[in-house]
């Protein structure tokens, strides 16, 4: 978001009763949404201003997001004994909630991606100036967004999004980016390694090739064997990453010999029997995998006798990520629909990874922030044994928690909108506080590696919205808290913190893998982040268009081989299903206590509710000043500005 300077400064040089013409009030709803509020006052021997005139003007010069809600024409404004504007008795404005002050789309451009927007969040109706996070949607939900888009005929970058939240303003900017063109055909040859890939291969685990990532989805009953085979030789085809093979470098292979699905007949078991069964060819599927002959993604197809079959995907992770699976599994229900042509390929997995090695040396600048990061004092995790061990997933276990669904429903949808946050904001807040009770300190910094989708547009000719592979980033971030009590403050330094990482942290793996050999050493040496988080989204929206469903809660076998080791103490992973907010806790039990591990996660969701309720409190709210970068502010400065604006300075 951005406040022009020009409109600043004439802000700043209004004199006192001007200024007071300006004067906002941030009143909470019935919703528990807050909407910024202007009171106005004319100029003497002026006529009142219409409303709906000065908001088309402030539509010309500010963001949507600094738009009111409403604006109310007074005579004068009220004022207390000492002469500041009395507040309290400002006139309530006549507001209704942002989900009920809906703004239809008014051409073509906005019709089809209110009906994108529809589709991908799963919402009845979508109005032009509702915001995007606030209507729970995510970095990884925009991806969906591009691709939905770029198949409708209409040009975005995910970067646009978080720059152009709402339809109104994302309409304005569609097709203004470069057109990309992509191969086609079959990509083959040598693909150089992508900073995550060579994160893998630094771990030098025991069994490399056995390091999975599976899922299992219900088949509509008309669908044979023969059409999933059909369907996977199809994605074989057209998602090059698939066919990555490992040796000694990394080589895209041709698609002559597309993997068939293994077929195996469950219709004598009973439902309990099945899912065992589908466990068993899991862990067999996922360990059978040669990383030098390629073969990276195998599939059983299961067949029920009168229930609907079920197909396991397993694939290993150096080919697929969080998004991948959303690609391939639309265009699986695509395939299985019936003959249907895919969507053109964007940029190739070989393209990016090239890609990648050439921006290596102008990331350089961003040396400095990285080293700050890694090299700052940090806490350390406390252990439960004195002994130092490597966590391995042979002593691996997981604890699971998760939040209420009207707690998550305020985290995706009301947080954002009283702080212009997103959720990784409050997630990476209630993380930085829970670790600092854990060491029973007050104040301090964390440092957090951040798992990202990646899937940056850093130069233009370059479109990752169809691509497949392991694109995924890991960055790491030093999370201030300067009162272990006050969340609200704590989320907007953690914002402001967040808002600096320069593209969303890829620069990072670049410098780390890829950059000038001083500048690798020196991220090298430093100590290594000790915890791992990864927000993979909203599961229940990933969309098929399709009745093909996906099945979440089934074991689909070990996915890593248990001699491998971990790369974190502590890795957590959250996703929302059903609903829920759902939090999982990966440790070793040679290194930390089951019940030290429970009650941290228990603390978890007690601070997320915590954060919520004070962000849901009615004098909550406030900007920071990533809400306005052409301004300049500090936050103190920033404060002091709306406290005159508001007449409470």
């Amino acid at each position: 978001m951005t406040l022009n300077k020009q409109l600043t400064q004439r802000v700043m040089n209004l004199s006192p009763r001007q200024r007071a013409a300006l004067a906002t009030q941030l009143s909470l709803e019935s919703s528990g949404l807050q909407r910024l509020v202007a009171y106005v006052v004319p100029k003497s021997h002026q006529a009142s201003p219409k409303p709906s005139a000065l908001k088309d003007l402030l539509k010309s010069k500010l963001p949507t997001y600094m738009v009111p809600a409403a604006i109310v024409p007074l005579e004068a404004f009220p004022r207390t004994a000492n002469g500041k504007i009395d507040v309290n008795a400002l006139p309530e404005p006549q507001l209704t909630s942002s989900k009920g002050s809906l703004v239809a789309p008014r051409n073509a451009v906005e019709e089809t991606l209110a009906q994108i927007w529809q589709d991908v969040l799963k919402l009845k109706v979508v109005g032009i100036h509702n915001n995007f996070f606030e209507l729970g949607g995510d970095s990884i939900l925009s991806i969906q967004i591009v691709s939905r888009a770029r198949e409708a005929g209409l040009r975005l970058a995910p970067n646009q999004l978080f720059e152009q939240p709402t339809i109104a303003e994302l309409a304005a900017v569609v097709n203004l980016t470069p057109a990309v063109v992509a191969t086609q055909g079959i990509v083959t040859g040598e693909v150089p390694l992508t900073p995550i890939q060579q994160w893998f291969f630094d771990q030098k685990m025991a069994a490399p090739h056995h390091w999975h990532q599976a899922m299992v989805v219900e088949l509509p009953n008309d669908v044979s064997h023969e059409r999933v085979e059909g369907a996977i030789s199809a994605l074989w085809t057209h998602h090059d990453a698939l066919r990555l093979s490992f040796s000694d470098i990394q080589i895209n292979i041709d698609a002559i010999n597309p993997p068939k699905p293994v077929q195996v007949d469950l219709s004598r078991l009973d439902e309990s029997e099945q899912r065992q069964a589908v466990a068993d060819h899991g862990s067999q599927l996922h360990a059978a995998v040669n990383l030098a002959a390629g073969g990276l993604m195998r599939t059983a197809f299961f067949t029920r006798g009168a229930h609907r079959p079920w197909l396991l995907l397993s694939l290993h992770h150096l080919v697929v990520d969080a998004v991948s699976w959303q690609i391939l599994l639309r265009d699986l229900a695509t395939l299985l629909n019936g003959p249907a042509q895919l969507p053109e390929k964007t940029t190739s997995f070989k393209s990016w990874a090239e890609t990648l090695r050439e921006q290596a040396i102008p990331r350089q600048s961003e040396a400095d922030f990285w080293i700050t990061q890694v090299e700052q004092s940090t806490i350390q995790l406390p252990r439960d044994y004195a002994e130092t061990v490597i966590p391995t997933e042979a002593t691996t276990q997981t604890v699971t928690v998760a939040l209420s669904q009207d707690d998550t429903q305020a985290l995706i949808q009301t947080v954002p909108a009283i702080y212009n946050t997103q959720i990784n904001d409050a997630l990476l807040t209630a993380l930085a506080h829970t670790l600092l009770q854990w060491v029973e300190a007050t104040s301090g910094s964390v440092r957090v590696e951040v798992e990202a989708h990646g899937r940056e547009q850093i130069i233009p000719e370059i479109d990752l919205s169809r691509t497949v592979g392991w694109l995924t980033t890991t960055y790491p971030v030093s999370l201030p808290v300067r009162h272990v009590d006050n969340y609200t403050e704590s989320l907007k330094l953690i914002k402001e913190q967040l808002r600096q990482v320069p593209d969303r942290g890829i620069g990072y793996g670049l410098l780390r893998y890829l950059g000038d050999d001083a500048i690798q050493q020196r991220l090298a040496q430093a100590s290594p982040s000790e915890v791992l988080f990864n927000y993979l989204g909203q599961r229940d929206l990933i969309t098929t268009d399709s009745d093909l469903r996906i099945i979440h809660k089934m074991d689909v076998g070990m996915l890593r081989d248990p001699r491998n080791q971990r790369g974190y103490l502590v890795e957590i992973n959250a996703w929302v299903t059903d609903g829920q907010l759902q939090i999982n806790w990966r440790y070793d039990t040679n290194i930390h206590w089951p019940d030290t591990i429970k009650a941290l996660a228990n603390q978890y969701l007690a601070t997320l509710k915590s954060l919520i309720a004070q962000c849901t409190d009615p004098d909550s709210g406030g900007f920071t000043p990533s809400d306005f970068p052409d301004a300049d502010f500090n936050q103190t400065e920033l404060d002091d500005f709306i406290g005159q604006l508001t007449g409470e300075a």
